[in-house]
């Protein structure tokens, strides 16, 4: 039997596989709103680490969410495909954030020194990564340590963020620019 993407059965196992996180990392992973994860996913929270979302979140297939410190997840999050957000000391999300395929979310690097001609890593560098709500980032992102984006900010496809964003922005390239500044519409009453 072939499995029909968005399938009511593909549906299903992606809750399935939600329900099973939470059992598996009883207090770890919390979430207080069904929600999906897709196949072949890895969620890796290692001791100390956190994953708490505070609403719905879907995930789609291949995705790699890894807490060794906090991840918090706001509300009406989505991720696409082959995207990996890992967080060895702290990453907040905010609510109403898209990210495209192959987004990378990190809040480290790799610290390493020399003995002679031979590079030895030595653990972490992190710094906290904050982003806004009403976030959408195109394909193939990557968000470095210690970067806040603020809210209603749009990313293009390929961009490397490596300092902080301001709010009402669209953003793009390798380093980025601010390509536009955004206006939102008042809210209506």
């Amino acid at each position: 039997m072939r499995l029909t993407y968005n399938s009511t059965l593909y549906k299903i196992r992606c809750v399935l596989r939600f329900l099973w996180a939470r059992v598996y990392y009883r207090g770890r992973f919390r979430c207080p709103e069904l929600s999906m994860i897709g196949s072949g996913c890895g969620i890796h929270i290692f001791e100390g680490g956190l994953i708490h979302c505070r609403g719905r979140i879907i995930v789609n297939d291949q995705v790699m969410l890894y807490a060794k410190g906090e991840l918090r997840i706001g509300e009406r999050f989505y991720t696409n495909r082959y995207t990996r957000i890992v967080a060895h000391e702290r990453i907040e999300i905010g609510r109403n954030v898209t990210l495209g395929q192959m987004v990378t979310i990190l809040d480290h690097d790799h610290d390493y020194v020399f003995e002679g001609p031979d590079m030895k890593l030595e653990g972490y560098r992190t710094a906290p990564v904050v982003i806004g709500n009403n976030i959408w980032m195109g394909d193939k992102c990557t968000i470095l340590k210690g970067v806040t984006i603020g809210d209603n900010v749009v990313i293009g496809a390929n961009t490397l963020v490596h300092k902080d964003v301001p709010s009402n922005s669209v953003i793009g390239g390798v380093p980025f620019k601010i390509l536009k500044t955004l206006t939102p519409e008042p809210q209506k009453q």
